[in-house]
């Protein structure tokens, strides 16, 4: 049984959250692509394969991966942080009472929804930067020809607001994302572990039963929060027509109506769930794998 020490290591969490980021993000990097396409065209029903042959027309297959190298600076790092300080938050939260059959601490529907949206807006705000610049890498509206020179011109033509634009739109879907992310996930994931106990004909592995809490919970959660998602694009790739979520958010009813929020939904929603199963079922394989290292060592 690993000790609350061991469980709570934050360079555990550190380590199982950079190896989680950087496997999903490389993985769904062509849905996210496709999703900035379909929402800076303002067109929901433009086909996804039309989309997917337009990309690959821009130079070959392998341009389905434009905005690889600034979501790995983004993720990366973005989910080594948001997992530690996630763990951090929840186990203060729960006193320190572990969770045996997780990788994070048992809360409550509550205390979940609280840690996981406080820990994502906080990340949110420190990564943006990143998140902009990669918006913009997905999007042919500009041509940025590395990363430093995407910053240096958003820099001197909008300022250091720039780097900073739909953080707003942004915080509105991370924040509740997260928080009913992590709702979702952990009570999937009880549900799950019930059932193995207690039927005989549901015997599946650990890691089947978190890749699908991660997947029931990536879509419902994604769904549940899209409008905002598609805000936020908005507001980053052209911060001029887009100026604020209030705004922003008017000018898509009046001009596109209702309908207009959902721009991008189908291919977000598919992109979020595979995405979200990865990164967790890998980030509570790696946590229990370094603990159970680290009690082997022990003994």
């Amino acid at each position: 049984m690993p000790s609350k020490q061991k469980a709570s290591d934050p360079v555990t969490h550190l380590i199982g959250g950079a190896v989680s980021g950087l496997c999903a993000c490389v993985f769904v990097q062509p849905l996210d692509l496709i999703k900035t396409r379909l929402q800076q065209q303002q067109q929901a029903h433009l086909a996804f394969i039309k989309q997917v042959f337009g990309i690959i027309k821009e130079g070959s297959v392998l341009s389905l991966w434009r905005g690889t190298a600034p979501t790995i600076v983004r993720n990366v790092p973005g989910a080594a942080m948001y997992f530690t300080v996630l763990n951090e938050a929840r186990t203060l939260l729960a006193r320190r009472k572990i969770n045996n059959g997780s990788a994070l601490p048992k809360l409550s529907n509550t205390e979940n929804l609280v840690a996981g949206g406080a820990s994502r807006a906080a990340i949110g705000f420190v990564m943006m930067p990143a998140t902009v610049i990669k918006v913009r890498y997905e999007s042919n509206l500009y041509n940025y020809k590395s990363m430093s020179g995407a910053f240096t011109s958003i820099f001197r033509t909008e300022g250091i607001r720039g780097l900073w634009a739909g953080f707003g739109a942004t915080a509105m879907r991370d924040a509740p994302l997260a928080g009913l992310y992590v709702l979702f996930y952990e009570q999937a994931k009880t549900h799950l572990g019930n059932l193995r106990a207690t039927s005989s004909h549901f015997d599946v592995s650990t890691p089947t039963i978190h890749m699908v809490a991660g997947v029931t919970a990536g879509f419902f959660s994604t769904t549940l929060t899209h409008p905002f998602d598609m805000l936020k694009t908005r507001m980053q790739l052209k911060p001029a027509e887009y100026k604020n979520v209030l705004q922003a958010a008017r000018k898509v009813l009046m001009e596109e109506g209702a309908i207009g929020f959902l721009d991008g939904i189908l291919v977000r929603t598919v992109r979020k769930s595979i995405h979200s199963a990865i990164s967790w079922t890998v980030y509570e394989e790696v946590v229990r794998w370094h603990v159970a290292r680290k009690a082997d060592h022990l003994v």
